[in-house]
Formats: C-alpha cells, sequence, structure tokens
C-alpha cells in the first residue's frame, strides 16, 4: 500500500521536545511507514566489501525497523520535528547555506506533520552561537521522504572547521547509503521500498562510524578516513544537503542529534548555557539530594579548569503550587546549587543565583512528562 500524502497550509499543532523524541525513537515508522513496508522475504545476513576501510553489512530481516531509544533526550543537543513552525517559512531553528527551503505540512496516516521541504536542491545547518557542538563521539537521527522520482538524494556534510581537508559525508538515497560521496561504495538495501519516509540513524565515535536505514545497519567503518593517513576521529557541526527533483520536493521531517559524553565546557560554550533536569531537591524543599551532588561536582570541576568561566544560577519550578510559592522555592533553590559550589572551591564572586518559579517553562501543559521538564536548574554563561 502506497502512502497518499496530502500538502496543507493551515496552522501547526505544537508538540513538546520530550514527546517528540519519545514518540519519534520508539515509533518512528509507525506513523508515516504502512506496516506492510515492513515485511519483506528472505531472512540471509551478508557482508560486502565496500573499499579499504569499509565494511557494508546487510542485516537479518528480522531487525528491520530503527532501533528504539537510540536517541536519548538527556543527550539530545538538537531536535527538530517542524510542527512548531509557520508553512511557507523558514525553518527558524536553522541557518540557509544555499537554495529555496520552506516549511510545510503533509498528512500521513490521519496525523499531520511538520516538513522542511527543499523547493530547490540547496544547503542547511542547525543554527548554534557556536559551530563546535559534535566533538569526537555523536548520534545523529534523520526522517526523510523519498518520490522515488529522478536525482533524490540527502547528503549529510560532517564538518571540521579546525582542521584542513576534515571533512565527510555520508549520501542518502532511496535504495541506500553512499558513504563519502563515492558511488564504488554504494551500501545498498536488501530489498527495495515504495515511496515514503527512510529512517537513517548515525554513530560516531572516535572514527568508528555505523549508519542504519529502517534498521538495516548498511555501513560499519572501524577507521573513518579519507585515503593515506587522513582518518577522521572529531567533528565541529553538520550541514544538510537536499537534492530536490523537478516537481517533486524532497522533505526532511525530524532532525536528532545527541552526544554520547560532550564535555560541559563544549556544550556550554556551544549553547550558551546548561539546562539539568538531574539536579534533584526534596519535595516543596531546596534541600539537595545526595544524587545531585555528582552533577554538581561535574560543574565545580569544569570551572576550576576554565576560571575564566562565570555562572548565573537559575532556578524553575513547574505549575504544582501558587505561583508565589513557586518563585520563593526557584530562588532558594537556585541559591543552594550556589552554596553547594562555592563549598567545592568554586569562587562566590564567579556565580550568582536567580529564580523564575514557573515563569519559563520550556513545555506549556500539565502532564507528569511535560512538569518533569520544566523543574531544572540552568547555568547561564555571563559575558
Amino acid at each position: 500500500m502506497l502512502l497518499c500524502l496530502v500538502f496543507l497550509v493551515t496552522g501547526v499543532q505544537a508538540q513538546s521536545v520530550g514527546s517528540i523524541l519519545k514518540k519519534k525513537a520508539n515509533k518512528v515508522i509507525d506513523k508515516t511507514v504502512d506496516k506492510s513496508l515492513d515485511k519483506i522475504e528472505g531472512k540471509e545476513t551478508k557482508t560486502v566489501t565496500g573499499g579499504d576501510s569499509e565494511e557494508v553489512v546487510v542485516a537479518s530481516a528480522e531487525i528491520n525497523k530503527p532501533i528504539e531509544n537510540f536517541i536519548d533526550p538527556g543527550t539530545a543537543v538538537f531536535v527538530d520535528d517542524f510542527d512548531n513552525e509557520r508553512p511557507t517559512e523558514f525553518p527558524s531553528k536553522w541557518t540557509q547555506l544555499s537554495g529555496t527551503m520552506q516549511n510545510s505540512q503533509v498528512v500521513a496516516l490521519g496525523k499531520k506533520e511538520g516538513v522542511v521541504e527543499f523547493v530547490t536542491s540547496g544547503r542547511l545547518k542547525p543554527t548554534f552561537k557556536n559551530d563546535n557542538y559534535l566533538g569526537d563521539s555523536f548520534k545523529i537521527e534523520i526522517q526523510v521522504y523519498f518520490h522515488e522520482k529522478g536525482n533524490e538524494a540527502y547528503t549529510l556534510n560532517f564538518k571540521n572547521k579546525n582542521r584542513q581537508h576534515g571533512a565527510y559525508q555520508l549520501t542518502i538515497r532511496s535504495t541506500g547509503i553512499v558513504p563519502a560521496g563515492s558511488s564504488s561504495e554504494f551500501a545498498r538495501m536488501p530489498y527495495d521500498l515504495a515511496p515514503g519516509w527512510r529512517t537513517i540513524q548515525i554513530s560516531f565515535n572516535k572514527g568508528i562510524t555505523k549508519a542504519s536505514y529502517e534498521g538495516f545497519q548498511l555501513i560499519n567503518i572501524p577507521r573513518l578516513n579519507k585515503g593515506g593517513d587522513n582518518f577522521l576521529t572529531e567533528f565541529t557541526h553538520l550541514e544538510i544537503s537536499g537534492l530536490s527533483p523537478s516537481k517533486n520536493n524532497t522533505m526532511i521531517n525530524y532532525v536528532a542529534i545527541a552526544h554520547g559524553g560532550l564535555p560541559l565546557y563544549k556544550k556550554l560554550i556551544a549553547d550558551g548555557k546548561l539546562i539539568m533536569n538531574n539536579i534533584n531537591f526534596q519535595v516543596n524543599s531546596y534541600t539537595l539530594k545526595p544524587d545531585s551532588y555528582t552533577v554538581l561536582d561535574g560543574i565545580a570541576a569544569m570551572m576550576t579548569e576554565h576560571p575564566e568561566i562565570s555562572l548565573n544560577v537559575q532556578g524553575h519550578t513547574d505549575t504544582d503550587g501558587s505561583k508565589s510559592s513557586n518563585q520563593s522555592l526557584s530562588e532558594n533553590r537556585a541559591k543552594s546549587v550556589m552554596k553547594y559550589l562555592v563549598s567545592k572551591g568554586v569562587p562566590a564572586n564567579r556565580l550568582s543565583s536567580q529564580g523564575y518559579g514557573e515563569d519559563k517553562p520550556l513545555e506549556t501543559g500539565n502532564s507528569a512528562e511535560v512538569k518533569a521538564k520544566n523543574r531544572r536548574v540552568e547555568f547561564v554563561l555571563q559575558k
């Protein structure tokens, strides 16, 4: 059964980042692809050599679905499903590098989905204050659409602005993944897919590169290189290119970037702040729980290692209780965090504290998930 996509230009229904991650990571295939497309013939596993440093693996048919919980919400540094965007505008979390792109909406299996479509072939990148957020260990999950018409393609361009000839790319086509732009190393899917959404999941760890396509691991590169001794062990940022065939705009409806150990300092410099949901207090109290000490010890160690850093500690609560009590609670919790850091050797003149109560929620709603996300401590970099 082929999916029938209907484009809309109506308002967008907002969704929380937390629910997006849960829905996209755990049930990503159910929302866009008819279940009949998941069934294939044959259950053989085979390995094909695709080059000097690349092993192309075709996985068993029994596991042809995207990896569940591939992106841990706690490690995500960037998430966008384009649902909160105004159609025909450029996506707000991205920077245009070339070509023409715009927000749009589609209906797939009865659900309205936000997308960014490439009106012409072009390139864009996630917007960060500093393009230095990937490092040597990260994961990327992306969903793209193929009409199966023309020369459709999406290319993930991994950049290293600190190193000449330090870039690498993986090109996603309707039938597989092309590493480094070399058609001779095309890692193909073991069966043909009907037009529809594809889920690609990529992990990178100091040069070890793996990429799965609809649950099939097509790429397994033990040492990423571009020939000779030019081994690539880290990148700074990501750019995404889309190649649109005539009259059939290519589309992306979900991108998530997570880090498997991004140093606090790099994350702070990249985002300008650290948002922590794992600093815990006693209920209706500003007394720190012992399980918060390890997290705060890491903040203290970072500040000791980088004496140029000054932080504003900001407390935030959910909407339970009165507004005045939440305001007072947030202020006292921020002060408690500041006092703990001072007790660990951080000079008091490099810290300040502030409470916002329930006034600056990250998400709106009354669910337990939303409330847990809004109860947080932020460390904001002071200029």
